[in-house]
């Protein structure tokens, strides 16, 4: 079979035949319809993260199952449409029993981190990391909900974010027009923050009540204490992990308002002087990822019609490298997904 594989120390992936994956204990196999492509495999290519061994990337991903180990006792079934929760925890920890598997304590790693992920036409993946795919979300969207969906569920959660709250969000990517959607569901007026007028466009587009464009944060403040009447904004998911983004969402934030760390960026430390936090008493959060049932609540609202999956790019397995290097480029406006016949 075809496999975008990264090899130790090299900033592009190689598409090479290697042997389909084998069917273990409790596993099953895969065949790719889709996986997405995301910032991640970024910093795989530019040396924030590295591979130990040749590895497909791709954590994002959705199928059909191929095989399955009939051992198992499970309502899933050779010929399923599913999407996959990348992260191969134990089930059995403290964490992984109540809903929070992407602190499990003993996971066996992550799919497209450390193990092959989705950029293969065939890929093993645990039985309990199967998640349904529902009839009207096609393999593409299930693919981008297997993380930045349930990213922006899970971030929502964890920020509290309620009916009445006024929320920002700074970065209209992939995640940042998924919590646009989430955020809406949950009642609140938001506010999306752009580099560009297209973004703030797509934003509004997927709902947002108003877009921001920036080019200067020093003038964001005003601008954001301008659309919200001087309140502030109550919830802000930052996704793009700058030092002076940073500082002007601390600026822009109402009292007592949360700052939710998601993005980050290559060698980019947070600097602030915290009097701004302290005055406000502010709280500042962090989201990772999502948990198993972050991704179904993401699948339902998509089948459901409540949230809008923007595929921007269809592209095939062997032209992956340039799928990433659009990410770099920052000229998706969406998300990118790879695709197999």
């Amino acid at each position: 079979m075809k496999a975008a594989r990264l090899h130790p120390g090299e900033s592009k992936l190689r598409l090479e035949d290697v042997e389909k994956p084998e069917l273990l204990a409790g596993s099953a196999i895969i065949k790719m319809r889709a996986a997405g492509v995301c910032g991640t495999e970024t910093h795989f290519v530019e040396g924030l993260m590295s591979v130990s061994a040749p590895m497909a990337l791709g954590h994002e991903i959705a199928g059909d199952i191929e095989a399955i180990d009939s051992s198992v006792k499970t309502s899933f079934k050779v010929g399923d449409r599913v999407a996959v929760y990348n992260l191969m925890s134990c089930g059995n920890c403290f964490n992984c029993r109540n809903d929070m598997e992407n602190m499990c304590t003993q996971a066996a790693g992550q799919l497209g981190f450390n193990t092959d992920g989705g950029f293969q036409e065939f890929v093993r993946v645990p039985i309990r990391s199967l998640v349904v795919l529902p009839a009207k979300v096609t393999y593409e969207e299930g693919a981008v909900h297997a993380c930045s969906g349930m990213t922006a569920v899970h971030a929502t959660r964890l920020a509290g974010t309620k009916f009445g709250d006024i929320v920002g969000v700074h970065g209209v990517g992939g995640v940042g027009l998924m919590c646009i959607q989430v955020a809406k569901i949950c009642g609140a007026k938001v506010i999306a923050i752009a580099d560009s007028e297209e973004k703030a466009a797509l934003a509004k587009e997927v709902g947002a009540d108003d877009a921001i464009v920036c080019t200067d944060y020093a003038e964001l403040p005003a601008a954001i204490k301008e659309v919200t009447a001087g309140a502030g904004l109550d919830v802000i998911y930052d996704l793009v992990g700058s030092t002076v983004g940073w500082n002007a969402m601390v600026d822009s934030l109402a009292c007592r308002g949360r700052l939710l760390i998601i993005g980050y960026r290559k060698e980019d430390l947070l600097n602030f002087y915290p009097v701004g936090m302290l005055l406000k008493e502010g709280h500042i959060l962090t989201s990772v990822a999502g948990c198993k049932r972050d991704l179904e609540l993401s699948l339902r609202y998509a089948n459901e019609g409540r949230i809008t999956t923007i595929v921007s790019n269809r592209i095939p397995l062997e032209e992956v490298n340039e799928a990433i290097q659009l990410i770099i480029d920052r000229k998706v406006k969406g998300r990118s997904v790879i695709t197999t016949p």
